[in-house]
């Protein structure tokens, strides 16, 4: 028996041991790093935990314009309620239940689960699940370095600010500041798709509400909103008109052996996406049903329906949706 409990000591001395985690167990911490931020206790870590994905969208770049990197919640929501999850191509969707076993570690003072070949995991639970309800804060909330703890407690959350105005117009990454009154926070775009661009925004200019997930990105906290629908205000909900469903295209392109293709729905609707060779005869369906107002990525694997692996060339696929019809081009290798 002793020895046993040994093992079970040395296991867990190793992270080696993945008991399941709520997002609260991970980050809750009252002991403060090095660096002034609060480093989760599981940090060096392999851990397993459960949430419901708030945003797949996080970070996208030149190389990777459609970044299905994500942030979970626990179902309830709250402070030390979110996690960032750094791991690609996993297909989860806003509203599914996930459970990401993986190594956690602290960048730059922002904890993540991260991917490490044959050790990280990804796992679909359940689909349609309700996300958590936004938590209010203060704007001083974000902009205060010297109680950092105020926003920790935030880190990876989905949150809101309400009642705020324009302070700092959009910087060239795509930062600016608001004010409630108690003190300017950063609203950033680091959810967006690669290319966003603010419109329209002005010193002074007033939203009754912003909700968006809460980063730490070079030693500032951000409220980061998911899409143009997290900033509302009852005087101006025409604040950007979005199309009803928009392609956003694929990526990688060329591609060898997969590629995602990215579309956003702004209502649920019937979708019907397919690829089509150069003669224009259809050679795969990729969606064909009705799907849920949000971003979405669907994967293509160069084959056709029957299987069989299609030859190197151009193609393209086209999405039609309502009266809808869009298409771009992709290159199998």
């Amino acid at each position: 028996m002793k020895r046993f409990a040994l093992l079970g000591l040395m296991l867990l001395s190793l992270g080696l041991v993945f008991a399941q985690l709520s997002c609260y167990d991970v980050q809750y911490t009252e002991t403060a790093g090095t660096d002034g931020t609060y480093p989760s206790p599981y940090a060096g870590q392999t851990i397993t935990v459960t949430g419901i994905v708030t945003n797949n969208t996080y970070g996208t770049t030149s190389s990777y314009p459609t970044s299905t990197k994500f942030y979970i919640s626990d179902p309830g929501g709250g402070p030390w309620s979110g996690l960032y999850i750094y791991v690609f191509g996993t297909g989860v969707q806003v509203g599914d239940q996930v459970t990401c076993t993986g190594p956690l570690t602290e960048y730059y003072g922002m904890t993540e689960l991260v991917f490490q070949t044959g050790v990280t995991n990804v796992q679909i639970v359940s689909s349609g699940n309700q996300v958590p309800a936004p938590a209010l804060i203060s704007t001083a909330t974000l902009s205060d370095p010297a109680v950092p703890a105020n926003a920790e407690m935030w880190e990876s959350c989905l949150c809101k600010v309400e009642d705020v105005s324009v302070t700092a117009v959009p910087n060239n990454y795509g930062e600016f500041y608001v004010t409630d009154g108690s003190g300017a926070g950063q609203i950033d775009d680091a959810c967006y798709l690669y290319g966003h661009n603010w419109s329209g925004i002005t010193i002074g200019r007033q939203w009754d509400r912003i909700v968006g997930i809460v980063d730490y990105s070079y030693n500032v906290y951000g409220l980061n909103p998911r899409s143009d629908a997290d900033l509302y205000t009852t005087s101006n909900q025409d604040y950007v008109v979005l199309p009803d469903a928009k392609l956003l295209g694929n990526f990688p392109n060329p591609f060898a052996g997969e590629t995602t293709i990215a579309f956003n729905l702004k209502s649920a609707q019937p979708v019907n996406i397919s690829v089509y060779n150069l003669k224009g005869q259809k050679v795969r369906t990729l969606v064909d049903g009705v799907k849920a107002a949000q971003l979405h990525n669907v994967t293509f694997d160069g084959k056709d329906d029957n299987g069989a692996r299609l030859s190197s060339g151009v193609y393209f696929y086209k999405m039609t949706s309502g009266s809808s019809v869009q298409s771009h081009k992709l290159v199998i290798r």
